[in-house]
């Protein structure tokens, strides 16, 4: 059993803020999971890629971020979804940092392998969160809002650029 596992539900007050702020968090996950494609006219403008090696970058995100989903679902099993979340952050935070100094395509994948890898997380983060935290009875709402946020999070990315 997992380390979340053991802790008991809120009140309904704070369990309705923690539905929030999940379902929030995931959709600015989401929305930021399209962000670079928004830019990919100034990324090509700027390194002079092409737009199938663009979408290569995106295709890595998503590749390591799926793979590394189910290795997460595991580690949040074992040791609990406080300490993998804070690897994640780690690695997003290190992810930007390259991203923000890359003047290579090598740069700019190797940013892009630690962004997915830092989002590989979220989902068995968020799922290990509700599922310890919020009464069975509403489990489907949080799990409903989750993905609805998740959906407005890719829905409004385009908007962005």
């Amino acid at each position: 059993m997992s380390a979340s596992a053991q802790v008991l539900p809120l009140s309904e007050s704070r369990q309705t803020r923690l539905i929030g702020v999940v379902a929030t968090v995931h959709g600015v996950s989401h929305f930021y999971h399209l962000l670079l494609a928004t830019m990919f006219p100034w990324l090509r403008e700027a390194f002079g890629f092409s737009y199938a090696a663009l979408g290569l970058l995106m295709t890595m995100f998503f590749v390591v971020s799926g793979i590394g989903q189910a290795a997460s679902g595991f580690l949040v099993d074992r040791i609990g979804a406080r300490p993998v979340v804070i690897v994640s952050l780690l690695a997003f935070t290190l992810s930007c940092l390259v991203l923000a100094t890359a003047s290579s395509y090598g740069q700019l994948m190797a940013g892009d392998v630690l962004a997915g890898l830092g989002n590989s997380t979220f989902h068995p983060v968020d799922y290990s969160i509700l599922n310890a935290r919020i009464r069975n009875e509403r489990l489907p709402r949080a799990y409903a809002l989750h993905g609805v946020f998740g959906s407005l999070g890719w829905a409004l990315a385009p908007g962005a650029e």
